[in-house]
C-alpha cells in the first residue's frame, strides 16, 4: 500500500508480491499483513486502510487460505490472524455505526465473513467468527454474527451452539443486537 490519497490503488503490494507468489507465499502475507495491521496501517486513514484491506479481499489473496496445497498450519495461522485484524484495525477505527452512512472502513468490517473467499464451515473459520464476536466492540460482534449467518447455510449444526455461548455472555447486549444474533443463529441474516 502506498501513501497518499484515499484514491490511489494499492497496487504496490500486489506489483511486489500477489501477482508472483505460491499459494503458501500468499497465505504467510496475509497472516503477516493481517497479524500485523494495527501497526502497519496506523499511519494510514479509514479509507485508506478500507481500500488497501478491500484490495486484499478482492485480489484473491485469501483463497490462499482455503487452498489445499498450503500447509494446514499456514492456513490455519492466515486465518486466525483475521481476529488481530479486528481486533488491532477495526475495533479501534470503527467505534459507532453509521445507519445512513456507512463509511468504507465499516462497511468493510459488516461485510468482511460474507465477501472473503473463506470457507464459513471450517472449523477454523468457525473459530475466528467466535472469536472476533467476543472482542469487545460492537461492531465487530456484529460482523462476527453476521457472518456466522451466513455459516449457518454451510454448518448448520457448530453455528447455533457458537451463538448461544454469545448470548449467554452477552446478557446486557442491546436487544437489537441480541435480536441480530437470533436470526443470524439461523441463518436468517441479509
Amino acid at each position: 500500500m502506498t501513501t497518499g490519497s484515499p484514491d490511489e490503488q494499492p497496487s504496490a503490494w500486489l506489483d511486489r508480491y500477489a501477482r508472483q507468489d505460491t499459494p503458501a507465499a500468499t497465505a504467510d502475507r496475509v497472516r503477516q499483513l493481517f497479524g500485523d495491521a494495527g501497526v502497519l496501517l496506523r499511519h494510514y486513514s479509514d479509507d485508506q486502510a478500507a481500500r488497501g484491506l478491500r484490495e486484499i479481499v478482492d485480489d484473491g489473496s485469501l483463497w490462499a487460505l482455503r487452498d489445499p496445497k498450503v500447509p494446514v498450519v499456514a492456513r490455519t495461522r492466515g486465518l486466525r490472524s483475521i481476529v488481530t485484524l479486528y481486533a488491532e484495525v477495526f475495533a479501534p477505527r470503527v467505534t459507532v455505526e453509521h445507519p445512513k452512512r456507512t463509511p468504507k472502513l465499516e462497511q468493510l468490517c459488516f461485510m468482511f465473513f460474507e465477501i472473503a473467499p473463506l470457507d464459513l464451515g471450517e472449523d477454523t473459520v468457525l473459530d475466528v467468527l467466535e472469536e472476533t464476536s467476543a472482542l469487545p466492540s460492537v461492531p465487530c460482534q456484529r460482523a462476527a454474527l453476521h457472518g456466522l449467518g451466513h455459516a449457518h447455510h454451510h454448518s448448520p449444526e457448530h453455528v447455533p451452539p457458537i451463538v448461544d455461548r454469545w448470548l449467554s455472555r452477552h446478557r446486557d447486549a442491546a436487544q437489537e443486537l441480541r435480536d441480530y444474533a437470533l436470526a443470524a443463529r439461523t441463518g436468517a441474516v441479509m
